[in-house]
């Protein structure tokens, strides 16, 4: 009894550390029950999670070899709480778009730009889920 009391009470004092986690870490969708493993690798409710086309050109010319004379590119997602970041690289700069299922909603602005460089930022447009950059302009 005194044992299952002294746990209680250290418990207590590491609250956090006690309790479950609303999310789990995930690598497929089986691995979460109904909900979807969105690419941070959390478990997260269908509704919380979106498809984001991100579309870029270059200097106001098409993505293609011509217009893409740059090293690859970073695709970096942003939250609205500082350090919350979902990074791709490297993205082929001549694809012209990315896209990114199962973005948890909670990603509210997406920056690309050239992997050691500057980059562009644009809010995601909510009511369509996508965003248009044009690089170096």
């Amino acid at each position: 009894m005194r044992l299952a009391a002294l746990v209680l009470v250290a418990c207590a004092a590491l609250l956090p550390a006690c309790l479950p986690q609303p999310t789990a870490e995930c690598g497929s969708d089986v691995q979460c029950g109904e909900d979807v493993c969105a690419r941070t690798g959390e478990c997260l409710a269908r509704p919380s999670v979106r498809e984001v086309t991100v579309r870029w050109t270059v200097n106001g010319a098409a993505a293609d070899a011509a217009s893409c004379t740059t090293s690859d590119l970073y695709i970096q997602f942003d939250g609205a709480e500082y350090g919350d970041t979902l990074r791709f690289s490297p993205v082929p700069c001549q694809a012209g778009s990315y896209v990114v299922d199962r973005l948890p909603k909670r990603y509210v602005k997406v920056e690309l730009g050239v992997v050691g460089g500057t980059g562009e930022v644009s809010p995601i447009d909510s009511a369509m889920d996508r965003v248009q950059l044009d690089l170096f302009q």
